[in-house]
C-alpha cells in the first residue's frame, strides 16, 4: 500500500531557509491513529528521532513530546522565529517492509518543489537531512549541485536563474548514528548548531 505524505510544507512569512527531507514514517504517512503517543504529528515528529531534542538543546527550548496540539504550535513557533520553512521531497512512496529508511522507499512520486520555492523567492538557502534528498532534487530538476567556487566547503543549486546555497546535515534519524562512529552525536549536534544559528 501506498504511503501518501501526510503534512502540507510549512514555510512561515519571510523564511530564509528551508529544511528538506524525504517522507515520514509509515505510521504517519497512513492512519493518524497509528502514531505513538510520544509522537508528535508534524515533520520531524517520530519518538526515535533527534531533529527536534537537538533544536531544543540548541536554542535552549523545552518541547513537549507527545501527540498534542500544543506540541506542534511549539515547533511552529520556533521555525517562525527563526525564519525556516519545512518540507520534504516525496510526496508518495511505498515504504518497502515498512521501513522509514530512504534506501526502502520504493515508487517514489516527488512533490513540486520547484512551485513552493517560486512563491518564496526569500529562501536562498536549501538545508537537506540526507544525500538522498539531493540525489531526489537532482531527479526532480534535472540538474546537478556544484561546489560553491566561493567557498569549498559549500553546495550551491541552480534552479531556474536562481542560485541556492545547499547544506547537507547530518541525519536526525537514530540509525544515522550508528555510521559516524565515536562521539557521533557531539559531532551531529556541533554541525547543526553551525547550519542554524550561523
Amino acid at each position: 500500500m501506498k504511503s501518501l505524505h501526510p503534512f502540507e510544507p510549512f514555510v512561515p512569512k519571510n523564511s530564509t531557509k528551508l529544511i528538506i527531507g524525504t517522507i515520514p514514517p509509515p505510521r504517519f504517512c497512513k492512519n493518524q491513529n497509528n502514531i505513538l503517543f510520544d509522537d508528535v504529528y508534524f515533520y520531524y515528529g517520530s519518538q526515535d528521532n533527534y531533529f527536534w531534542p537537538i533544536l531544543g538543546d540548541i536554542f535552549n527550548v523545552k518541547f513537549d513530546y507527545n501527540n498534542s496540539e500544543n506540541a506542534i504550535l511549539q515547533r511552529k513557533k520556533l521555525l517562525e522565529n527563526l525564519k525556516i520553512g519545512v518540507t520534504d521531497i516525496v510526496e508518495s512512496c511505498i515504504h518497502e517492509s515498512g521501513s522509514a529508511i530512504d534506501k526502502d522507499l520504493k515508487d517514489i512520486e516527488l512533490k513540486d518543489l520547484g512551485s513552493l520555492l517560486q512563491k518564496h523567492p526569500e529562501i536562498n538557502l536549501l538545508i537537506y537531512t540526507s544525500s538522498f534528498v539531493k540525489s531526489q532534487i537532482n531527479k526532480l530538476f534535472g540538474t546537478y549541485h556544484s561546489i560553491n567556487p566561493n567557498n569549498k566547503r559549500e553546495q550551491i543549486l541552480k534552479i531556474g536563474e536562481k542560485v541556492y546555497k545547499v547544506k547537507i546535515l547530518y541525519s536526525p534519524s537514530p540509525s544515522a548514528l550508528r555510521g559516524m562512529g565515536k562521539n557521533g552525536a557531539e559531532k551531529r549536534k556541533t554541525q547543526y548548531e553551525q547550519f542554524f544559528k550561523g
